[in-house]
């Protein structure tokens, strides 16, 4: 049962949940119902919003355009734009030059396999395989892991694998999980009372935030992959619908 005297966070992952995958990242932006009810929902009392993903935060903000406080969580929470603090992780830009180096071998690589490609984050890059065939998933794989492991061997960079998506990110020791407990902190400070955390996401990269929410709050996954998360939710026109009905029954400040 819901304790009505704390204050809410609503985070959420962005592809594959806000929005359904497109073969082009760069394609996805959120529709205008999500868009309305998360802003409406960013200026109802006792509720704080925020958007966690493996984008830049900037790209996140440019993606959903929302109005109101929102926390914006980029490079899987690595990067915090909030209402009125910023956070990044130490030496976060530190591996730049080694990454990009690694990406042009990487690109030149899986160039000739159609559906295989590598998306720049400027401090991290991720291989799309999704809209690849199986067997040029397969030689894309071997091409970046016969590429990438030296560095991952040598600890200086570090994987972070997604549904169909490998990416490379400096080696620090943070993850989603990390950035709702930071948000969490914040909105604390901010509302000046406790929060209760709600978490929605479908990748396996959420499975640290679900982690960190635990009983605490609410967790739900989208989608029918196996997840450790208390509710589960079909796809991402079921969380507008959600969205929707919660900026419809909840108090304007």
């Amino acid at each position: 049962m819901r304790d009505r005297r704390r204050p809410l966070l609503l985070l959420t992952d962005f592809d594959g949940t806000l929005c359904e995958f497109q073969t082009d990242p760069a394609a996805v932006f959120l529709s205008d119902p999500c868009r309305t009810a998360l802003s409406t929902l960013a200026t109802r009392r006792g509720l704080s919003v925020g958007v966690v993903s493996g984008r830049r935060a900037a790209d996140i903000r440019r993606r959903t355009t929302l109005d109101g406080p929102i926390y914006y969580a980029g490079l899987h929470g690595m990067e915090i734009d909030g209402p009125d603090a910023r956070f990044e992780v130490p030496h976060l830009a530190a591996r730049r030059d080694l990454l990009a180096e690694l990406a042009r071998s990487i690109t030149a690589a899986v160039a000739p396999l159609p559906g295989a490609f590598l998306e720049n984050k400027e401090l991290s890059w991720a291989l799309h395989v999704r809209a690849a065939s199986a067997a040029d998933r397969q030689r894309a794989e071997h091409a970046f892991w016969s590429l990438a492991t030296p560095a991952l061997d040598a600890g200086t960079l570090r994987l972070q694998r997604g549904e169909c998506v490998f990416e490379l990110l400096p080696d620090i020791a943070w993850h989603k999980g990390d950035a709702v407990r930071w948000i969490e902190a914040d909105a604390t400070r901010r509302l000046g009372s406790v929060v209760r955390p709600i978490y929605l996401g479908d990748d396996r990269t959420d499975e640290h935030a679900f982690d960190a929410v635990g009983t605490r709050g609410i967790t739900i996954v989208v989608g029918r992959r196996p997840s450790q998360a208390a509710h589960r939710l079909k796809d991402p026109a079921a969380v507008e619908r959600l969205l929707i009905r919660l900026a419809a029954v909840t108090q304007p400040r």
